[in-house]
């Protein structure tokens, strides 16, 4: 008998030194914020809307990536017929187009840069709420930038959490 309740001593005392560790374990979790707010509605239906605004520019971008293929496309496959003034001209409007090109490739990243940092400016809030509700609930003490981690269980990634309760969000 006294080797029974040894045994279940024991087996309570390692539980018991297991318990606080556990715990500590399930207090770590692991965030991807900025994967957590691109993947909220709110992100998708802006996306969708940028699109539609710069679908102009978007259009006119990928005609002018085809007009400056060709173009150059032309001048090699022709150089050696064309006389050198002809040469020149279309070298000009190939450098001309490529300006204008490159141009409108920086206004289109610029637009979607400054709508991201925008969203991410009026959301940041909305997380941080999100993360305290978290962090109370489930007695959070520690969470790690996911873009960090080179490895970790799917258990105590958040990520798919945090982006339930952001769309619940008004």
């Amino acid at each position: 008998m006294n080797k029974v309740k040894n045994i279940i001593a024991c087996a309570a005392f390692i539980v018991t030194l297991g318990v606080p560790q556990w715990s500590a374990a399930n207090a770590i979790v692991v965030l991807k914020a900025e994967q957590a707010l691109f993947a909220t509605d709110k992100a998708v239906a802006l996306g969708q809307q940028l699109s539609e605004k710069l679908k102009p520019q978007t259009k006119r971008f990928d005609n002018m990536g085809q007009q400056l293929q060709a173009l150059q496309q032309r001048l090699e496959a022709d150089k050696d017929i064309m006389s050198s003034d002809e040469v020149q001209k279309l070298q000009t409007e190939i450098q001309a187009l490529n300006v204008e090109f490159q141009q409108l490739q920086q206004y289109l990243s610029n637009a979607k840069l400054q709508t991201e940092q925008e969203f991410l400016a009026n959301m940041r809030p909305v997380l941080d709420k999100v993360l305290r509700q978290l962090i109370e609930e489930n007695n959070i003490s520690l969470i790690i930038n996911g873009q960090s981690v080179i490895y970790n269980t799917v258990e105590i990634d958040i990520t798919d959490k945090v982006v339930e309760l952001l769309n619940l969000e008004p």
